[in-house]
């Protein structure tokens, strides 16, 4: 297939405006931690606290086997202060790197390029663009705000805000459901949730309201607000006629569970990443009837592109978000 061809594929693959579901992969071009960095942390920061605990041990042992953190705590169950300490270091590692890249956009020092796809999917009647994330982060935000489109992410209220379904709309709007919880969110000794906002500190008694990897994900994110959260993913993406993956790397059953379901029907997905790997790979070439992925090729400035199991490699970096947009704008 030549280089014209496979561009009108991708073009008509998102000819509809996709369901975007953005990972981790996405913030890592701009500083955030991945899932390294983050076990490394972990263990400098708790291990004085909790080694010699069969548990934590485990998985320590993990990290240093060079397990990536999620699956270094697939197998191990926390106790329940280990969870909230390793929920609080997860929040200060994050949210350090976070408002240091939040100064580097204000400062003009840093583009967000995500806020192209933002206003390019965001322009078409209704303005509505729904958006599917695992990250913590505010990067979905940042670029919502350079776009110059209002996000909705289920909070209402200024500073104090409260979780509303209502808050999601069906135009002039981009719906972004952070399916893991949030920077901005916490949870009171009430058991009570609330988001506050641009906290540079963990504020005093209150526990981040995020979702951390490892084997008690599953169990959390059927409870309270993430099970709301996830609900109204869900609904999201029986609507959606095409889907987006960027920096997403398939890693989370329960959210995209629904999205296997109607790629198996039809509905067309692109996935746009560093790397796709071999687990991704599989679920795509398994489940989907009309997909595209496009990742770095082997070579220097080369792009591996595979439409339904057809690959080609092509002259160009097209695997990043302005790749892409090169592409498709």
């Amino acid at each position: 297939m030549d280089r014209n061809n496979i561009f009108k594929s991708i073009q008509n693959a998102v000819s509809d405006i996709p369901l975007l579901m953005i990972g981790s992969g996405s913030s890592a071009a701009h500083g955030l931690p991945g899932m390294k960095e983050l076990g490394d942390h972990l263990l400098a920061q708790l291990n004085a606290k909790y080694t010699g605990t069969a548990c934590w041990d485990t998985f320590q042992d993990n990290i240093k086997n060079g397990q990536d953190l999620e699956t270094a705590l697939s197998d191990i169950t926390l106790t329940y202060e280990m969870l909230a300490d390793v929920k609080c270091e997860t929040w200060r590692l994050i949210s350090l790197k976070d408002i240091a890249l939040l100064k580097r956009i204000l400062f003009r020092q840093e583009d967000l390029p995500l806020a192209k796809v933002i206003k390019k999917f965001s322009q078409a009647h209704p303005r509505k663009l729904d958006i599917i994330t695992t990250n913590y982060d505010r990067v979905i935000e940042y670029a919502c705000d350079l776009a110059g489109f209002p996000v909705a992410t289920g909070f209402s209220g200024s500073y104090l805000k409260q979780f509303s379904e209502g808050t999601f709309q069906a135009q002039n709007i981009v719906n972004l459901m952070k399916v893991h919880g949030s920077l901005d969110v916490f949870r009171d000794s009430h058991n009570a949730v609330i988001s506050v906002p641009l906290q540079t500190e963990l504020p005093v008694g209150l526990t981040p309201e995020i979702i951390t990897p490892g084997r008690s994900k599953y169990e959390a994110i059927l409870q309270g607000i993430p099970r709301q959260v996830l609900s109204v993913a869900d609904s999201k993406i029986s609507q959606a006629r095409g889907f987006l993956c960027i920096g997403y790397g398939f890693n989370d059953t329960q959210v995209q569970e629904n999205i296997l379901t109607q790629i198996r029907r039809g509905v067309p997905i692109v996935v746009l990443t560093k790397k796709v790997f071999d687990h991704a790979a599989h679920l795509l070439a398994n489940n989907a009837k009309q997909y595209i992925s496009i990742q770095e090729g082997c070579k220097p400035n080369t792009t591996e592109i595979c439409i339904n199991k057809v690959v080609e490699t092509i002259d160009g970096t097209f695997w990043t978000i302005d790749g892409f947009m090169s592409i498709i704008d």
